[in-house]
């Protein structure tokens, strides 16, 4: 087996947010949903407006990749570059099946 596929990715997060972390972790799945049926109808307004989203909540629980890929996704949504939108919503999934959020001190 490939070993970045095995690689996991882990995010330190507060104490304090680790409760909820499985519920952020669900939201950003439906937000991949959401991302695929936009780009299958070619919508770039509301690639836009959930990759905004991602960016703030990424910013929010520690998650510093969901923010970066919401940014990027924002970028190709501006200039309708689907392919690109293709690549950083298969760059969503894979990191959402390979992160590892730890509590942090």
């Amino acid at each position: 087996m490939d070993q970045t596929k095995q690689k996991r990715h882990t995010v330190s997060i507060d104490p304090e947010l680790m409760d909820i972390v499985p519920t952020f972790l669900e939201y950003r799945w439906q937000d991949v949903a959401s991302l695929q049926d936009a780009l299958a109808h070619e919508d770039p307004c509301l690639i836009r407006k959930i990759a905004h989203n991602l960016r703030g909540a990424g910013k929010s629980f520690g998650f510093g990749a969901v923010t970066g890929i919401g940014m990027r996704l924002e970028r190709a949504a501006l200039t309708g570059n689907w392919s690109r939108i293709s690549k950083f919503i298969d760059l969503l999934i894979e990191y959402l099946e390979r992160v590892q959020p730890v509590s942090g001190r």
